[in-house]
């Protein structure tokens, strides 16, 4: 009987979807941190086929003789490495929430533009206001606007497919030089952010946190950037140097920012922090929310359809999609 073993606070509450796609041939275990102690991982992983979360609770690897595949069920692996993971373990993760960030992303881009929230909240107490119809407040549109994307990955072909809706100019950048997809005017290189901040209306952050990319914006870039444009960040908030974007948001240097990714992180302490160090919040031409871009139950089946899907594979011998590395750590059991 194929066994898989779900384990961290993340996981477990998704334990359901998991049952949904896999018939009763699969014997599903569970280690939930506010349940079960760290012991009790040890014999759940020694039969596991397949794990699938974060961090695992103890601090070495018990044995292993079964496991296939380590499954992480989001995108992000910066809690572990190669060095870290059990010797030739395939690490997979999982996408399946470009198209649900995509959607934020042009949500906040019209938003700044067409300000529905303001206008709902001027109808509310005004109505009319004295003006008839036709005789009213513009706004603006997002048509011909140029959409430059820092990190041209899963993400950002979602959100240029969604902005040549739009009738948009998208040009982008990415780690590696790649010829020039469509719909994109330009594609270039970390060399080229300055090109793009200069050219960009919108700047939409979709890249990955690492020493090359933190405090990758910062005071120089925003000076290079439109004074009305908006800024947009969706991949990791560290990218962009949090004092700068204050300044130049305060000081309506650029026109917005739509942030949905932050500075302080609740951790496994389940502390409380706030999300930034400086008051973002008491500024008005931002729009601000809690890294719920990807926040969409139809993101999450379709995430655990692929996680099963992927098990699966792995149980079969069959070929796995989306490998980030093998594990190098040798175990001794």
């Amino acid at each position: 009987m194929p066994t898989a073993l779900i384990q961290g606070r993340i996981a477990v509450q998704f334990e359901h979807l998991l049952r949904k796609e896999l018939d009763d041939s699969w014997k599903i275990y569970v280690w939930d941190p506010a349940k079960n102690d760290p012991e009790e991982f040890i014999p759940m992983a020694n039969e596991a086929d397949a794990i699938i979360g974060g961090n695992i609770p103890t601090k070495t690897w018990p044995a292993i003789p079964n496991l296939k595949l380590f499954q992480i069920p989001w995108t992000g692996y910066d809690f572990c490495s190669p060095e870290t993971m059990p010797l030739n373990i395939p690490v997979c993760n999982c996408f399946e929430h470009e198209s649900t960030i995509a959607e934020w992303v042009l949500a906040a881009m019209l938003e700044s533009k067409i300000g529905l929230r303001k206008m709902d909240d001027r109808f509310r107490a005004e109505g009319w206001g004295g003006r008839p119809p036709g005789v009213s407040l513009y706004h603006g549109e997002i048509r011909g606007r140029t959409v430059g994307i820092v990190g041209y990955g899963h993400i950002g072909k979602e959100v240029a497919k969604r902005a040549a809706a739009f009738d948009m100019r998208i040009i982008g950048t990415r780690r590696s030089e790649q010829p020039t997809p469509e719909p994109l005017a330009w594609l270039g290189t970390a060399d080229s952010l300055h090109k793009l901040l200069r050219e960009s209306d919108f700047v939409v952050v979709a890249c990955g946190l690492d020493e090359q990319t933190e405090g990758m914006i910062g005071e120089a870039e925003f000076e290079i950037m439109k004074p009305d444009s908006i800024i947009i960040n969706v991949g990791r908030g560290r990218v962009i140097a949090e004092e700068p974007m204050f300044n130049a948001l305060k000081n309506k240097t650029i026109g917005g920012a739509a942030l949905d990714v932050w500075y302080n992180y609740i951790g496994s302490d389940n502390e409380n922090v706030w999300p930034s160090n400086l008051p973002f919040q008491d500024l008005d031409n931002v729009i601000l929310s809690a890294h719920e871009s990807a926040s969409a139950p139809e993101q999450v089946e379709r995430r655990w359809q692929f996680v099963a899907a992927n098990i699966k594979r792995a149980v079969n011998g069959e070929p796995l999609e989306n490998m980030v590395f093998e594990g190098k750590l040798p175990i001794r059991g």
